[in-house]
């Protein structure tokens, strides 16, 4: 995977210039599930006003095709608190709904090692977000965050997960809530066992994974409740 640069402007607020030893690498997650939000979008993003305003920098953001640089490896972000910022290098992972993000963690795994190489940082010093702040990021890996250190340490991803668009799915279950945007909390309706949807792409939200609906809706993938056909 091609590491391209596209620097934040040394002119810019959000990019100090502060000397940086990098002991940590920290990995984050954009929060951004928006059609689009991939590394190009927040490489346009972090050199903007809202980023300056917000007086936040990364080092890194990698998707499912890229990774693009934002700042030197020598240099401090702002993206994890006072001690993350000094000591580590940030990793942004999108999340953008219309991406593949079993992908872009692979992706994630493979810059990660590559920064260990290069910069001689350990496999304890690969941490979260929350190890810095408590902040829940990030919020679709901290579940398994275990499984990713491993793949790291071994060089290894899972396969990526095999396209799902146009797959159609079944309910299995009596009664089953569907969701009006990817959040748990956003119930909208119920459907009945037997009905049949065609799926337009899989996500990960908050650890679980959930299906977009060809109509616009979500529905949880858990096969207890869900069944390919």
């Amino acid at each position: 995977m091609e590491l391209k640069q596209d620097f934040i402007p040394q002119s810019n607020s959000n990019r100090p210039q502060t000397a940086l030893r990098p002991t940590h690498i920290t990995v984050h997650e954009t929060a951004n599930t928006s059609n689009g939000a991939n590394a190009e979008m927040h490489a346009r993003y972090v050199k903007g006003a809202d980023a300056q305003a917000r007086q936040v920098s990364w080092h890194v953001t990698v998707d499912d095709t890229q990774a693009i640089q934002h700042l030197p490896f020598n240099e401090v972000g702002w993206h994890a608190g006072a001690n993350g910022n000094r000591q580590s290098i940030g990793i942004e992972i999108c999340v953008n709904r219309d991406g593949n993000f079993p992908q872009a963690r692979a992706n994630a795994i493979s810059l990660v090692r590559r920064l260990m190489n290069e910069l001689s940082i350990g496999i304890n010093s690969v941490v979260t977000h929350q190890h810095w702040t408590g902040k829940n990021c990030p919020a679709n890996l901290l579940p398994s965050w275990n499984e990713f250190i491993t793949d790291v340490r071994e060089g290894t991803s899972p396969e990526p997960a095999p396209p799902m668009e146009g797959r159609l799915l079944r309910v299995i279950v009596d009664s089953l809530w569907v969701y009006n945007r990817p959040d748990w909390n956003a119930r909208y309706t119920t459907v009945s066992r037997n009905e049949v949807f065609t799926i337009a792409e899989q996500l990960t939200v908050n650890g679980s994974r959930m299906y977009r609906l060809k109509s616009g809706l979500y529905i949880t993938a858990n096969p207890s409740y869900v069944q390919l056909i």
